[in-house]
């Protein structure tokens, strides 16, 4: 929320226990980015998974708060492909809500 930009990386699907780790409050397992190969990205300084298949880096345009949750909404400010693969979906795993 301080900053107003973010980044998504978009794993493959052989990436899920490296999601799994997001998935978890930074309370319970402290830096997400510990074990994580990462770059900054170039527009926003936010954090890009160097293993993903992309990325999308974004700037928040406002905000939709509901209960304990807040939507941002976001303009993509930069992207990137990193390579060729199938994307992890939530469909494809045992999850039912990731945060």
């Amino acid at each position: 929320k301080k900053t107003e930009v973010f980044a998504l990386s978009f794993l493959d699907s052989g990436q899920k226990d490296m999601a799994a780790k997001f998935f978890k409050p930074q309370s319970r397992v402290g830096n997400k980015f510990a074990d994580v190969e990462f770059y900054l990205g170039e527009v926003t300084g936010c954090p890009i998974i160097s293993d993903s298949l992309g990325y999308v880096e974004c700037q928040v345009r406002g905000t939709v708060e509901e209960g304990d949750h807040t939507v941002f909404v976001a303009e993509v400010v930069g992207a990137g492909i990193h390579r060729e693969g199938d994307q992890l979906l939530l469909e494809s795993t045992s999850w039912q809500y990731g945060g």
